[in-house]
């Protein structure tokens, strides 16, 4: 296993980590907890060393997972966790857009996941998917210093989500509040908020999810099943659906597999410290493995493939005008 040059607590993070939503939210299919305590041990026998999940995530069954799989070696590994979704309070659902940024709530949420996860700190704690209003809140920033403070938490940052603001929002951290970490999508289809990290002066480090893009760029990828779904009512899917087709003759002239290449773009981006591919079966996760073991992608294709995600960027915005 490779590791980057980012470092939590001494730890330098593996290139790639094991994100908990594949085995502790719904849509991944019925998970057995000794499966799941199985899979995350393999993962940290493999050399894998950063682990991310959320309270939401089951309503703080992944952070528990987290305490049955690997709390013996808790000062080892580098665990981030989110919070927002204010799924105590009986009003609030956690699939419904309820939010919680209150101060109070930011200190009870951190002492309820340090309990789940049996640990008396968080190596990064994110601000789980907040809108434009929400991140100008003073006292959010505030509560997140004092638990800094306190040794609660050692660095927080934000979750991105897929609201079009969500570059203005970048900015805004990155600028206004000095923040440098951000837990965000990005791929071969998705580079656009990663590109604009890449061009600030400060250095920006980013934890990379959908790696693979909602399945796009996975061996098992049929466009007529995507077609034929409702999945291009999403926000972002039905733009990287027809981007996809354009990034066909990397896999046909380099003949890589389209997993292995999807993953060590995002490993060899500089902003990126660590990936997060689905990892859901031993079999996907040696793979994604032996993906992290590779060199980095040639700086020739790595420029090949920003060369023709611009241009398709520029071809939409040119259809916009017309």
């Amino acid at each position: 296993m490779r590791y980057s040059d980012f470092s939590v607590n001494s730890i330098d993070l593996s290139v790639i980590g094991f994100p908990l939503w594949t085995l502790a939210t719904r849509g991944w299919g019925a998970k057995d907890t000794d499966l799941s305590i199985y899979l995350l041990q393999q993962a940290f026998e493999q050399g894998i060393n950063f682990f991310d999940t959320a309270d939401s995530y089951g309503k703080g069954y992944g952070e528990e997972l987290l305490r049955e799989a690997l709390s013996p070696v808790r000062h080892e590994i580098v665990i981030s966790t989110k919070f927002g979704y204010d799924f105590y309070s009986p009003q609030l659902d956690v699939d419904w857009d309820g939010k919680n940024f209150d101060p109070e709530y930011v200190v009870y949420a951190c002492e309820q996941s340090l309990r789940r996860i049996g640990t008396d700190y968080l190596d990064m704690y994110f601000v789980h998917y907040p809108s434009y209003a929400e991140v100008e809140n003073d006292d959010l920033y505030e509560a997140l210093e004092k638990l800094v403070d306190a040794g609660k938490i050692l660095n927080f940052g934000i979750a991105t989500d897929d609201r079009p603001e969500a570059a203005e929002i970048a900015t805004l951290l990155a600028f206004e509040r000095g923040l440098d970490l951000f837990h965000t999508p990005f791929s071969l289809l998705e580079q656009e908020l990663v590109d604009l990290f890449s061009q600030m002066e400060k250095h920006i480090s980013v934890i990379a999810r959908r790696v693979h893009s909602f399945g796009l760029l996975e061996d098992s990828y049929d466009p007529k099943i995507f077609q034929e779904s409702d999945s291009s009512n999403h926000p972002v899917l039905k733009k990287i659906l027809e981007m996809r087709p354009h990034y066909d003759f990397l896999f046909e002239d380099w003949e890589e597999s389209v997993p292995d290449v999807a993953l060590r773009f995002a490993i060899t981006n500089k902003n990126v410290a660590s990936t997060l591919p689905n990892i859901s079966d031993v079999d996907n996760l040696r793979q994604y493995c032996l993906s992290a073991d590779k060199p980095d992608l040639a700086s020739d294709l790595m420029s090949l493939i920003g060369e023709v995600y611009s241009e398709q960027k520029d071809n939409d915005n040119d259809e916009g005008k017309e």
